[in-house]
């Protein structure tokens, strides 16, 4: 009985399971060793096994059946939102195992959702030690009265408790969350659906295709998988997609956000207009990349962008949506200009139309123009005030009239971020 865990764990603080923990030896290693011994004991115990018998079989078969505990990880959103650090302090071994990938993708979106991720085969020490609790202390840069540590292991607790911190016994979700609750103040079980979690432009990979030569594209990408192709709108940034990005990560695909021509560090050559159909590929380069087939999803003008694409490179396109541009069919008897002119709404298109008089108004002050432009349909702006940007009164003289000169930020764009899409058009400005 039990002889598994006897082979693992022979040896104390020398046993196959702590030398891989600290990351003195594989998990493949790992899976060896505990054959070996399972086989040991077997023969001294006169247990016969089974002829197929393979403990990396039985760990790989374990794995496939684990799932991450959803309630726990909207617990830790709710707690980061509430202004908590949060970190992930792990015993675990370096996997070179048929299942690394799975290893790999569960690393990765940890990291995605946690201010820290702890890896005891990394630093060569391992939980209960009290050394690796001090270690993540500091690196959180916390006492120990300021810390909640989770933990399935009991044994992992004692330590931690001794040094100061509160701690909780993980053994079924619900207890957990009431007991997280009390201790940190936050309704972490249940209320307020929190935010997904958002990237930073300093957590994602960025890159630059080029187009010819002077002109190029600046992209974000994150996740391994079948691609999806981000396309944002006017007046944006490839952060607009910021809580889509790790969500669409998380869920097994690369996903690869563009800042579309003439947006940041993206270029437009003065007199491009880059929206024909031989023009396109450019706007989405995919073969640059190498990538035969995406996903292509765009907001607004983004949107035009991808239904063209599926119009006239269908085999490169595996499925498109768009977010508040619907497709329409090219109609030969209307005349689009002057039916746009009957909808007082598409004013500002006429607008733009004019070399340096729309870019006069808007880079005047930037912030005012994107804490304007950029808003929820809540009265943000100023109360009672019914000026609808997309309507022009040209008689008034621009976009911006009738709004106030030091709007309040959205809700939608705020802080560090409304930060970013400042830089971002103080360096391309809006033509």
């Amino acid at each position: 009985r039990n002889f598994l865990l006897k082979a693992m764990f022979a040896g104390s603080s020398n046993s196959p399971y702590a030398k891989a923990m600290r990351g003195q030896i594989t998990l493949s290693q790992l899976f060896s060793e505990v054959e070996e011994g399972c086989k040991q004991y077997a023969s001294t115990s006169g247990i016969t096994l089974p002829p197929n018998f393979s403990v990396a079989q039985a760990f790989e078969e374990m794995a496939v059946e684990g799932t991450v505990n959803a309630p726990l990880l909207w617990a830790a959103r709710m707690l980061r939102r509430n202004g908590f650090k949060t970190c992930v302090l792990t015993n675990n071994c370096v996997d070179d195992s048929a299942r690394r990938l799975f290893t790999a993708t569960l690393m990765n979106m940890l990291h995605r959702h946690f201010d820290l991720v702890i890896e005891s085969c990394r630093l060569g020490m391992q939980k209960p030690d009290p050394k690796i609790y001090t270690y993540a202390l500091d690196a959180l840069q916390v006492k120990p009265q300021e810390v909640i540590l989770l933990d399935d292991v009991k044994e992992n607790l004692k330590p931690a408790e001794e040094m100061g911190l509160a701690t909780i016994l993980v053994r079924d979700t619900e207890t957990v969350l009431k007991e997280l609750q009390e201790l940190s103040g936050v309704q972490a079980c249940r209320g307020e659906e929190p935010l997904p979690t958002v990237c930073d432009p300093s957590d994602v990979t960025h890159g630059y295709v080029p187009i010819r030569p002077g002109v190029q594209l600046h992209f974000v990408e994150m996740g391994h998988g079948p691609v999806v192709c981000l396309c944002h709108g006017f007046p944006e940034s490839w952060l607009s997609w910021r809580y889509q990005i790790p969500a669409l990560a998380d869920a097994g695909f690369r996903v690869i956000a563009l800042e579309m021509k003439g947006y940041g560090e993206s270029t437009a050559p003065p007199g491009e207009l880059g929206h024909t159909e031989l023009e396109l590929p450019t706007q989405i380069p995919k073969r640059r990349w190498g990538i035969p087939q995406a996903v292509l999803i765009g907001h607004d003008w983004g949107g035009a962008v991808v239904w063209n694409m599926a119009l006239f490179y269908p085999e490169r396109v595996r499925a498109v949506a768009s977010l508040n541009t619907p497709y329409r069919p090219a109609d030969p008897t209307v005349d689009i200009v002057e039916k746009m002119r009957s909808y007082p709404n598409f004013a500002y298109q006429f607008y733009f139309q004019e070399p340096g008089v729309a870019e006069a108004e808007l880079e005047k002050d930037i912030g005012r123009t994107l804490k304007v432009l950029i808003r929820s349909t809540r009265q943000e702006v100023g109360v009672g005030l019914e000026v609808d940007p997309g309507v022009v009164s040209l008689l008034a003289g621009g976009l911006l009239v009738g709004f106030p000169e030091n709007p309040p930020a959205s809700q939608i764009l705020h802080g560090s971020e409304l930060q970013y899409y400042i830089q971002r058009f103080q360096k391309s400005g809006f033509r």
